[in-house]
């Protein structure tokens, strides 16, 4: 009997990807391969899709077996038909969550709180990153002035000045979301 080359590659989608991978947008629809965070998403929704499909193949398997309807063939394809089931579940749960829609939904607040309206996450990571970017910059700058033995404290100045307002900044949203805390309780 011959193998069709195109049953086996969406065999292998179905047994190893597809309903892990619908699975992780239901569960997360914030989560998109474009934008902030893009390629990690997609690390993360490409390995974890394998071992939640893995995993699901699996324990589906295993209840086949112990009822005595698992066949590993294409007369018998319960498995296939079990996971194209859950894919179908899991595309329409991600379907209404908005994981497939253009703009992310918002993120589901952390422990059922939401965070106060002027606390903007995104911004101040983005800050965050932003500083650290330059703190490298400039502390490479200084380390070739000192190298050719150039006047390195305007560079250091700056260093000095960028390091007590990313302080300030990590200060404030300790504080915010201390006082957050504190109000929630």
């Amino acid at each position: 009997m011959a193998v069709d080359p195109l049953f086996s590659l969406a065999a292998l989608v179905l047994l190893f990807f597809l309903p892990g991978y619908l699975l992780m947008k239901a569960l997360w629809p914030e989560h998109r391969v474009r934008g902030p965070g893009g390629r990690l998403w997609l690390l993360q929704g490409l390995a974890g899709g394998v071992v939640l499909s893995t995993v699901l193949s699996i324990l589906i398997g295993f209840y086949l077996g112990n009822v005595g309807l698992f066949q590993a063939g294409p007369s018998q394809p319960y498995l296939e038909a079990l996971l194209g089931a859950l894919s179908a579940v899991f595309f329409v749960a991600g379907w209404f969550r908005g994981a497939f829609a253009r703009t992310a939904p918002a993120p589901a607040p952390v422990g059922g709180e939401e965070l106060p309206a002027e606390d903007d996450t995104g911004d101040y990571w983005k800050s965050l990153e932003e500083m650290a970017r330059t703190e490298r910059r400039l502390r490479h700058e200084i380390r070739s002035l000192r190298k050719s033995g150039k006047d390195d404290r305007v560079p250091t100045q700056e260093l000095n000045a960028l390091t007590d307002r990313r302080k300030q900044l990590q200060q404030s949203r300790e504080s915010l979301l201390r006082s957050t805390e504190d109000q929630g309780h």
